[in-house]
């Protein structure tokens, strides 16, 4: 059980961040004004290294091989 939580703390360490970087780009903390503030331009455009950045731990924090 230890090994296992060991080899899940860098993946959520990583994931952390990842999250945050949308609401920061935005202001308010809640959900609904993310998306609406995605109707301009989606966030996939101009934080593209944030998307390939979570592509990267999501697989590992299932334990799935794409």
């Amino acid at each position: 059980a230890l090994r296992s939580a060991a080899q899940m703390v860098p993946y959520e360490v990583s994931i952390g961040p990842i999250i945050i970087t949308a609401p920061i780009r935005v202001g308010p903390r809640n959900s609904s004004e993310i998306v609406m503030a995605q109707r301009q331009i989606w966030f996939g455009i101009p934080l593209f290294p944030v998307l390939v950045m979570s592509s990267i731990p999501r697989p590992a924090e299932t334990n799935r091989a794409a």
